[in-house]
């Protein structure tokens, strides 16, 4: 076999991965169909032998897993885990398909069944085939009929593990209820779901967010139409393209590669590292507190933006910066206020927030002016002239600076005796 050549790269929010392999051609049995068993030591290979899925054991464990991992490249890397939290005790498992179309991985000793795939259908599917593509999906599908490969009856893509791979949609579908997020492995020794999820967060205009058993632990920050708010590093490059796709049907975000011969991976670990999410302490959640920006080029890093004073001064002068600040002339509905522009932010927590894509600038302005409730407003899409409404209501939290032209602009409500003039 010749030698495989790496090289390894990292991405943003998890990490992303790249590795470099020479290809090799062979070919071996990708499928498995409702008459075969899949027993412990076999597996099924994808077409260009870039997956493996069968039953595993990490080290220095004694359980035992159904999983997809790299065939050609990086050994043992697991991107995939089928039963990570009901695994089987010894090594005589057995991975079957029903004339269903679902996947069941059964204790051969007991007859125990201790996983089911996602699918309650009752309805006999026409050759049920399961199948290992080179994008690292496990799919069922029909011979030909209703499903297929685009359309298939269930998919592994849909049940994300620990690893974002290209192609995978990260997000929230609303038709089917499924709702893809990213979980780390408990440890090394143990693919249980560990305290670290990765999600997006519809609870208004949708945003990435990490938690850590359930609390925010760091916000992406919202979809400006070109990047992430809080990611100005996510540029265009020559491996890999982004998107972020928001309808009624569904919201998710997608990266795939521009290269084929590249293998990627996002994950909840590690590999070489090449770019992370959380850069320093002010990318730790609300680290400043409501109306404060953080400034790792100051010291301290916490600063109360332009209009706003310390909430609590005796607490803000001792560094505790968690209850923020407050308009130094606060507002009382009238009809003079406006808005001042604080431009080269990471846009506030968009929790609670409203948004409509197709309003221009100057009907979100009016509109968050008629709500005494709303308190600051931007555009969702900074491209071209600007479009999109999002409005805030109740405090602006979960904001950085960020170095000249490379943030995002917010427009705050003020009352008419603080608004900058020299801009209306």
């Amino acid at each position: 076999m010749e030698e495989t050549r790496v090289t390894k790269i990292k991405l943003i929010f998890g990490f992303l991965v790249v590795l470099y392999a020479s290809s090799i051609c062979t070919h071996a049995a990708d499928t498995i169909s409702a008459t075969q068993t899949l027993r412990y030591n076999e597996t099924i290979v994808s077409p260009q032998q870039t997956f493996e899925l069968g039953f595993f054991s990490p080290p220095n464990s004694k359980n035992h897993y159904v999983g997809i991992w790299y065939k050609k490249i990086s050994t043992g890397t697991v991107v995939w885990v089928a039963n990570r939290n009901t695994p089987l005790t010894h090594t005589h498992g057995e991975l079957t398909l029903t004339l269903q179309g679902v996947l069941a991985i059964r204790d051969a000793t007991t007859g125990i069944v201790v996983w089911l795939s996602a699918n309650s259908s009752t309805t006999l599917v026409n050759n049920p085939i399961g199948q290992l593509l080179d994008t690292g999906n496990f799919i069922i599908h029909g011979e030909g009929g209703e499903t297929n490969q685009e359309n298939p009856i269930w998919q592994s893509f849909d049940f994300l593990t620990d690893t974002l791979l290209p192609g995978m949609k990260h997000g929230r579908d609303f038709v089917t209820g499924i709702e893809r997020h990213y979980t780390s492995w408990r440890s090394k020794e143990d693919p249980a779901s560990g305290v670290f999820s990765a999600s997006i967060d519809t609870r208004g205009y949708p945003q990435p967010i990490r938690t850590q058993e359930q609390k925010i632990t760091y916000r992406v920050g919202p979809w400006n139409g070109l990047r992430f708010s809080g990611a100005p590093n996510l540029r265009p490059n020559p491996i890999y393209s982004f998107t972020f796709v928001i309808n009624q049907r569904e919201i998710y975000y997608q990266y795939n590669l521009l290269n084929t011969s590249i293998f990627t991976r996002m994950v909840k670990q590690e590999w070489n590292l090449y770019l992370v999410p959380e850069i320093d302490h002010c990318d730790q959640y609300a680290t400043c507190g409501p109306y404060a920006s953080c400034n790792i080029e100051k010291s301290p890093v916490c600063e109360c933006l332009k209009g706003f004073e310390p909430k609590f001064p005796d607490q803000w002068r001792v560094g505790d910066w968690s209850q923020g600040c407050r308009h130094t002339v606060p507002l009382n509905c009238e009809p003079g206020e406006g808005f001042n522009k604080y431009s080269n932010l990471k846009l506030p927590d968009t929790q609670g927030s409203w948004y409509n894509l197709t309003m221009t600038p100057v009907e979100c302005e009016k509109k968050c002016k008629r709500n005494c409730s709303c308190t600051a407003y931007t555009t969702t899409n900074i491209s071209g002239s600007g479009s999109g409404c999002l409005l805030w209501f109740g405090g602006l939290i979960d904001m950085r600076t960020f170095p000249e032209n490379t943030g995002d602009t917010v427009y705050i409500r003020m009352s008419s005796s603080q608004l900058d003039k020299s801009k209306q």
